[in-house]
């Protein structure tokens, strides 16, 4: 019995048949988004060998997150969730083979790759509120904080492992046996989900409304709660202000670090290392957790070490602050979801979670900013900056945030 309890929280979870498949159709979804992120990039420099057209393909692929989070949030309350991740998964699987045979056949350009790339997007952004949806119907609020963080640790685990077959892939095969190890992915995640369709619990009946209806019923109810508006907000923030210095790392090592890309492979290996250890931390956590303390207090801490990180010129005290920081990020992430599941109406959950994902969709903005910003002042002035301005406009918010967790159960 002594055993049992100290037993980290997310066995429990893990343990359920239902959740693991989620789980591991999950992993397998995101280790192909992050082979396909690695795969267009390079595809898109050879082909073009223009940066602007790198970074064009780029804001294609994560533009429809932000252009159809609402309605694919719409989408995850009135259809089966179920049925929405296996067709998310069933058409990934055919674009995947479709960029497989267009690249193996010699036909394969940058505008048809950029056109199916704008269906992995769209397919990213109806699958992310159909998946958390379903992830909170099958854990319930008691256990959802241990469920998400779970989902952080298949996205670190991912972004570790698909990067590295996309390499492997181009380096020694082609782009066409890469988009074939995608396709194995997509097939394989089907494959986990097919069981779950009647294990997922159906969205809750209610009187249909038109569109335009539902969208503006969805915006005012997600404004109107104040904990789900301050994690609109500060998400905003964070991936307009904040998330691209991921972007800038490579220029970060290259003009600052006078580093190659060994030293830049670590710089990100140590972001997504902080990550999974913070996730990790956080799923094996029993009993209570402050989610508002916790979420207020990554958003504060995140910028205050980029501040610190952007002002360093030293490599391995770099690599250390980088670890700080994902565990940081992994912090925000987690409660960032579990915050708006568990503060939505029932019948509005996959709506917020629309929103929020239109929210996290901001990002290529803020990338675009930080590479002008940078260009004028320096990469390391420019994320000194925006980490400076981000951490002015999130701390009232996060303030405020904090010590409503400190009123009211959470």
């Amino acid at each position: 019995m002594v055993a049992l309890a100290a037993r980290p929280a997310f066995t429990e979870v893990l343990s359920e048949d239902a959740y693991r498949r989620l789980w591991l159709s999950g992993l397998c979804l995101n280790t192909a988004r992050w082979m396909d992120l690695v795969v267009l990039g390079w595809l898109a420099l050879q082909l073009t060998g223009s940066p602007f057209m790198v970074g064009l393909a780029a804001f294609a692929r994560s533009a429809p997150m932000m252009a159809l989070g609402p309605f694919a949030g719409l989408v995850a309350d009135r259809m089966h969730r179920g049925r929405v991740l296996l067709f998310t998964q069933a058409l990934g699987l055919l674009a995947a083979l479709a960029l497989a045979a267009l690249f193996a056949s010699g036909r394969g350009s940058y505008w048809r790759l950029v056109a199916l790339e704008v269906l992995f997007g769209s397919l990213w952004a109806l699958d992310f509120p159909a998946r958390r949806t379903a992830l909170y119907s099958l854990v319930g609020s008691s256990r959802v904080a241990t469920a998400v963080s779970l989902e952080t640790v298949s996205m670190q685990l991912a972004k570790m492992v698909g990067p590295v077959f996309a390499g492997v892939g181009l380096a020694h095969f082609s782009p066409a046996a890469c988009f074939g190890a995608m396709a194995a992915c997509y097939a394989l995640g089907l494959a986990v989900s097919l069981k779950l369709r009647s294990r997922i619990s159906a969205p809750a009946r209610s009187r249909a409304a038109s569109v335009t209806a539902s969208l503006g019923a969805g915006f005012r109810a997600a404004w109107e709660e104040p904990t789900v508006r301050a994690v609109l907000v500060i998400t905003v923030l964070i991936n307009v202000l904040l998330f691209p210095y991921q972007h800038m790392l490579v220029v970060f090592a290259r003009d600052v670090l006078r580093a190659g890309p060994e030293w830049l492979g670590a710089l990100v290996a140590a972001e997504g290392l902080g990550s999974l250890v913070g996730a990790l931390v956080i799923a094996s956590r029993r009993g209570f957790i402050p989610h508002r303390r916790i979420f207020a207090a990554s958003v504060i801490v995140a910028p205050l070490l980029l501040i610190v990180f952007a002002g360093s010129r030293w490599r391995w005290p770099c690599v250390v602050l980088l670890v700080l920081i994902g565990a940081a990020e992994s912090g925000f992430a987690t409660m960032q979801s579990t915050l708006v599941l568990l503060s939505a109406h029932e019948d509005r959950r996959g709506g917020a979670m629309g929103i929020l994902s239109a929210c996290i969709g901001t990002q290529p903005l803020g990338t675009l900013w930080l590479g002008l910003l940078a260009t004028g002042i320096g990469v390391a002035a420019a994320m000194a900056l925006n980490s400076f301005l981000a951490l002015a406009a999130i701390m009232p918010v996060a303030v405020a945030l904090w010590r409503r967790g400190a009123r009211r159960a959470e």
